[in-house]
């Protein structure tokens, strides 16, 4: 080992890091070090002419399948120590060399068995590129030159011999041909790469077998065990490789302090060696790194390999040849990702090197090796759910309610938390209410004096009227059991009976509400369903009741009811109650054009132009005429970039070229809006418009004109006059500053401040190794305060007023975002009644218990289909009790049932995310589906309202902009691993795969992977699965698997063997990834389809943090399996993007409303855009009791800043509310706005036998 790092090398260094211009070493390169590179790069080009292992490319790609006859016999020849039944048959498949672009010489092409004549001998040539064993290790092996075969001792005494002849000494043995690997019970005689030796559990013993030689002596030896492999050039900047300075010692050499120089290996070693051998290079610039910081008193962080690392390399050593070479292996500046994956390797030959001050001087061991850059409360056992006493009221009657425990609030945290319910006018805590509210009947006088903007109640319609709408007790109280109604207006028939058209108001219990806990028996909801066009009306007999309601009031309103927020029933969704909504469309003076999205010029559009096909086309609106007495939109066309031009073919799907072509289409083509973005050609195209798609998001930078008859794409220099833009995510916006509980990697997190809106100020997560990892990726470490602990311990500190920079002071957060742990509602979780799983199912109650206690502007909540209860259980649904919960504090809410893949996800993980926004901000829509279903989706409900209509349902839309992303095009510029066993990929270093065992080998071998996505339950039972040996399997094959081919009683099977289990199941290459999960298990019967398509092994890391959207460059920390349950923990980034551009869209209009946006702009630099100026766009409103006027007079909602930079809606609410003001005695007076013409004077003829019927919707 060498230490010669000069003062000037270290010099050179911080005068790079500083740009300073001080002179710089020249380095003069000998022909030595040329012939060596040349040397080298000569012996992997002779393996690429032969068949045989190469170094990777980062540019190589899978080989595309174009033969389906084509074999691949990728399976060893059989060891006599195996059993003949492991490798007894010949499987079709496709096996390609695993570190070059082309086939294996020995892959066999055939169309039928008959052009071979009987005469013919066949062979099987197996490739060694495949091989898991070395050849040393299989019967009859014969050495090279018929040498020898000798043992190390024998070896090195026949050596000492020939050199003690030759007057010679010897420290260095000359090894080639070799062939090193692991000998166990698990693994027998499978071989590794050397950086596994001393850094994996396992992994502490390793033989090689090879030629040793001195000069022309040559010696053959065989299973030398290996204790060290000692490494030449660290800590000297002017040595740019460790290519040739690597050995191997055993036992025995070091005794002798002898070294065995690893030269040529054997070919089948050579996919295992040649990759290892860029690690090794790896470590000698991560040790200099280190060694060169920590001279200058520097500790080295995990993000100073983002880009840093990589400038000093090419400052250190750009130069060389060897370390060019050694560079364009690896696609990007960042090395993070290959820091990780090797950081065990790193480990080892950093304290092999620096002494233990100086290694552990870097703050990047804590960060990525130990874990302790954070720390985190004492453990307790069985730690109970800590929530405040709201949510504790709201929740305690679940089955988790046990787990649940009150902590009165800190006097401190009290007064924060009441001043933040003022500024953002949300329901202050209170007792929950325990009995049914008490209603007065209507004396005859009050009923026949009723006027528009009443509230009246009436019975409910019973089973004999043919309604749908069940009566249903909800949790706690049981609701009134009345209809109530705002009456819009008055008719007369010609017998002087008077009906009414009304607006319904709904109750909790008529909601997504159910049959859970709703925290307050006098408050109504008004709905956006009316009975105007209805036949049956209400008529004056039927009312029971007029009743005083406080509108915008709360629970403690000293009126009967009241009522501050309206349900619109078609999309299940709560909003701040508006002064529109208390007159229906018909009564309206607005026209109702203006109800629904009006087109305007300069404004894009999808249209579906063809109904053949599947997709809708992005479009600019010109205008509308008249044809043929009907109206047509004229549009111009806006084609994709990759369909047109001839020199962008690889162009994202999302970039569209503005063209000439004109086209004219009906209403009814006009799917929904689109934003398209300018950006000039060659610029960086910005997050999120740079996601192929996702969030509905598409932009242009050519143009398209017609030269003599031929399409051109020019490039535009700005963008064009009349197109209608969107948003410009490089403009400065004040962003929503959020905390990320649950956080996990931070892929949910991230995804949400892709969208533009939002910033992340805090993280929560107890796992250490997930919050390493998240803080791993943030940009700007200072930006971001971790917490490492559970939510219960963050929130326990936030209640006891004991803040700090990681736990946040009451009304410094704006938006809450969380994944909640999805076992306790998990199909995939056999018994849900374990206490761990109660305790997960708890923390929805926790996350419930944070929205109460810090009140945020916006928030968010993902989980799995099943936090929806079936029909059965809906009375232990803790999804509806959530909504219950949160609608009680005032929020408005909303929950969009979404599959990844319709956000461009290459994986279908259906979700359900609760969205909600405080009174008078705009509450996000639903993300537009971008992507198309797979064929065959089926159009699924989940849970059930009291209709018997779903909860939410799959939607199914006839024209998506792009296609589904399938599993083979999502991983396309992925090289091919094969078996995995190198666990080396030099430009994916997370594409790697779980190690197998030889019987796991074995029986993904049996699975064939033809036709695709076959299964062991397909492969024995055959495709109608009625009976096994029905299949291409054979009955040694089936012998590899659990279970017996005799037993005929499917019960006594293991799951994993029986007809219908998914267990051993291969991918579609042309559909979606199944679902990740947090662990890939092949045996698995419900979710086993985890081996790749092509290759016999499992899934790899990379491949599915590519079905997660997990970004390349973004780092995974902790082992395999640690990283793997990070990925498969997180939510999938596409669909937080498209979320993400949801709540920027709904905080910027938010933004807009506000009569002060100026003067907020010239603080915050806000922008204005017009990304949702198409929209309706509802504006809060609240009560004005003012004194000589009408109590009735409603007055608009306002944006005022508060003290704190805070942008809250301003109304008169608190004055309101304290003169006890009752609404409904003077809504008579309120004027009505008719469009039908409607009075009491029209008469309207009504049938004796007429029933009233409730619309069966909501």
């Amino acid at each position: 080992m060498e230490d010669d790092v000069s003062s000037q090398d270290t010099q050179e260094f911080f005068a790079f890091l500083n740009n300073n211009n001080i002179a710089r070493e020249t380095r003069v390169y000998s022909s030595t070090d040329t012939t060596t590179i040349r040397s080298w790069r000569a012996t992997v080009v002779s393996l690429n002419e032969t068949g045989h292992p190469s170094t990777p490319s980062p540019c190589s790609k899978p080989v595309q399948n174009t033969d389906s006859t084509e074999e691949s016999l990728d399976q060893p020849t059989s060891k006599t120590a195996s059993s003949a039944s492991l490798f007894s048959t010949i499987k079709n498949s496709e096996t390609t060399n695993s570190l070059s672009n082309s086939p294996c010489r020995s892959i066999i092409r055939s169309t039928s068995i008959k052009s071979f004549s009987s005469t013919t001998p066949l062979s099987v040539d197996v490739p060694e590129c495949v091989l898991v064993v070395p050849k040393s290790c299989y019967e009859d092996f014969q050495p090279p030159e018929d040498m020898p075969v000798l043992s190390e001792r024998k070896a090195i005494q026949a050596l000492s011999l020939i050199t003690a002849e030759r007057a010679q000494s010897f420290s260095e043995i000359q090894l080639d041909e070799f062939a090193i690997y692991i000998d166990n019970d698990k693994f027998p005689e499978e071989m590794r790469s050397l950086h596994h030796l001393h850094t994996k559990i396992g992994h502490r013993s390793f033989y090689f077998d090879g030629i040793i030689s001195i000069g022309d002596t040559k010696l053959y030896v065989r299973r030398v065990p290996v204790v060290a492999v000692p490494i030449g050039n660290y800590s000297s900047i002017s040595k740019h490789t460790v290519r040739d300075n690597i050995w191997l010692q055993s036992s025995l050499s070091y005794k002798k302090s002898l070294f065995y120089k690893l030269g040529k290996p054997a070919k089948e070693y050579a996919r295992f060696f040649y990759p290892f051998l860029w690690v090794a290079d790896l470590a000698k610039h991560f040790v200099d790194f280190l060694y060169i910081m920590a001279e200058n008193k520097r500790s080295v962080s995990i993000h100073h390999f983002r880009s840093t690392f990589a400038a000093w390399l090419k400052e250190s050593h750009g130069r060389s040849p060897e370390f060019i070479e050694w560079l364009n292996q690896h696609p990007s500046d960042d090395y993070r990702t290959s820091i990780a994956a090797n950081i065990g390797f790193l480990h080892k030959e950093t304290l092999g090197v620096l002494d233990h001050h100086k290694a552990y001087s870097h703050a990047i061991w804590a960060e990525i090796w130990e874990f302790q850059s954070f720390t985190s409360p004492p453990e307790i056992d069985n730690p109970p759910t800590i929530v405040t006493q709201y949510i504790y009221d709201c929740f305690k009657h679940l089955p988790f309610g046990d787990r649940l425990q009150v902590v009165p609030l800190s006097l401190k945290t009290n007064a924060l938390r009441n001043d933040l319910i003022r500024q953002r006018h949300l329901e202050f805590p209170s007792k929950l209410h325990q009995s049914t509210k008490t209603l007065s009947k209507a004396a005859k006088a009050l009923i026949a004096n009723i006027r528009p903007g009443d509230t009246i109640s009436t019975l409910r319609d019973d089973a004999a009227s043919g309604t749908l709408w069940k009566r249903e007790l909800s949790e706690g109280f049981a609701d009134v059991d009345r209809w109530f109604a705002l009456v819009q207006s008055v008719h007369v028939n010609k017998k002087g009976v008077r009906t009414f058209d009304v607006i319904w108001y709904y109750q909790p219990v008529d909601t997504l509400c159910g049959l859970m806990k709703y925290p307050w028996n006098n408050e109504l909801f008004l709905s956006d369903h009316c009975s105007c066009t209805e036949t049956s009306k209400i008529e004056e007999s039927e009312v029971l009741g007029v009743h005083d309601v406080d509108f915008w009031g709360t629970s403690t309103t000293a009126a009967e009811l009241f009522c501050r927020q309206t349900y619109l029933q078609e999309s299940r969704r709560w909003v701040t109650l508006d002064e529109s909504h208390l007159q229906c469309c018909h009564t309206s003076s607005l026209p109702l054009e203006s109800q629904s999205l009006k087109v305007k010029s300069g404004n894009t559009y999808l249209l579906h132009l063809d109904l053949k096909s599947s997709f809708s086309e992005p479009c600019e609106f010109l205008s509308s005429i008249r044809e043929g007495g009907r109206r047509v939109y004229q549009f111009r066309r806006l084609l994709r970039r990759h369909q047109v031009d001839p020199n962008a073919r690889d162009a994202r799907p999302n970039e569209l070229i503005y063209s000439e072509q004109i086209c004219k289409v009906s209403r009814d083509r006009i799917t929904g809006p689109c934003s398209v973005k300018f950006f000039r050609d060659g610029d960086e195209i910005p997050t999120p418009y740079d996601r192929d798609g996702t969030g509905n998001l598409f932009y242009i930078t050519h143009r398209q004109i017609v030269a003599n008859g031929v399409p051109v794409c020019l490039p535009l220099e700005e963008a064009p006059k009349s197109l209608h833009q969107g948003f410009d995510p490089l403009q400065e916006l004040q962003k929503l500053r959020g905390i990320d509980l649950f956080c996990g990697g931070g892929n949910f997190g991230r995804g949400l401040e892709d969208g533009g809106g939002i910033e992340m100020k805090w993280a929560n997560d107890y796992d250490a190794k997930a919050i390493h990892t998240y803080m791993a990726n943030v940009k700007k470490p200072g930006d971001v305060h971790p917490f490492l602990g559970s939510i219960d311990d963050l929130q326990l500190a936030a209640i006891r007023g004991q803040f700090a920079d990681n736990v946040p002071r009451i009304g410094d957060v704006d938006f809450v975002s969380g994944g909640s742990p999805c076992p306790g509602f998990s199909r995939l979780t056999n018994d849900k009644t374990t206490a761990a799983q109660r305790k997960n199912q708890s923390l929805v109650a926790a996350f419930a218990s944070f929205v109460d206690l810090y009140r945020p502007k916006y928030g968010v909540l993902e989980n799995v289909l099943g936090m929806i209860h079936k029909k059965e259980s809906r009375n232990q649904d803790v999804f509806s009790q959530l909504i219950c919960s949160l609608v009680g504090l005032g929020y408005q809410t909303q929950f969009f049932f979404l599959d990844a893949s319709s956000c461009g996800s290459p994986q279908p993980r259906p979700r359900i995310f609760v969205v909600f926004a405080a009174p008078g901000l705009e509450l996000p829509t639903k993300p537009v589906q971008t992507h198309s279903h797979p064929p065959k989706t089926r159009e699924i409900g989940i849970g059930w309202l009291p209709n018997g209509q779903h909860m939410a349902t799959r939607e199914m839309p006839a024209a998506t902009p792009f296609k589904y992303i399938s599993a083979e095009e999502a991983t396309a510029d992925l090289p091919p691993i094969h078996d995995a066993k190198p666990d080396i990929c030099v430009a994916y270093p997370d594409h790697r795969s779980h190690s197998s065992t030889k019987m796991e080998r074995a029986r993904i071998s049996a699975i064939p992977v033809r036709p695709w996505g076959m299964s062991f339950a397909q492969a024995w039972y055959g495709e109608d699965k009625a009976k096994g040996g029905s299949g291409t399997m054979t009955a040694a094959e089936r012998k590899l698997f659990p279970g017996t081919n005799e037993e005929t009683d499917m019960s006594k099977q293991p799951l994993s063997v029986q007809p219908q289990s998914n267990a051993y199941g291969r991918m579609f290459p042309n559909k979606l990834f199944n679902t990740v999960t947090t662990r890939p298990t092949a045996n698995d019967a419900k979710n086993g389809r985890l081996l790749h398509w092509r290759e016999n092994r499992l899934i790899s890391l990379m491949e599915a943090r590519r079905a997660q959207g997990f970004r390349d460059e973004e780092v995974l920390l902790g082992d395999p399996s640690n990283q793997y349950r990070i990925v498969g923990n997180s939510v999938a980034r596409q669909v937080a993007v498209a979320l993400g551009v949801k709540f920027r869209e709904a905080w910027v209009t938010s933004l807009k409303r506000n009569r002060e946006l100026e003067r907020a702009s010239s603080r915050s630099a806000a922008e204005v855009d017009d990304f949702a100026e198409d929209r309706v766009t509802l504006e809060a409103i609240a009560m004005n009791d003012m004194k000589g006027t009408s109590a009735r007079q409603l007055k608009s909602l306002t944006i005022r800043r508060q003290s704190t930079g805070d942008l809250t809606p301003s109304t008169r609410v608190d004055e309101a509310r304290a003169s006890g003001r009752r609404a409904s005695t003077q809504i008579q007076e309120m004027p009505v706005r008719r469009k039908r013409l409607h009075s009491t004077a029209v008469v309207v003829e009504i049938p004796q036998f007429s029933k009233r019927r409730r619309l069966n919707r909501i």
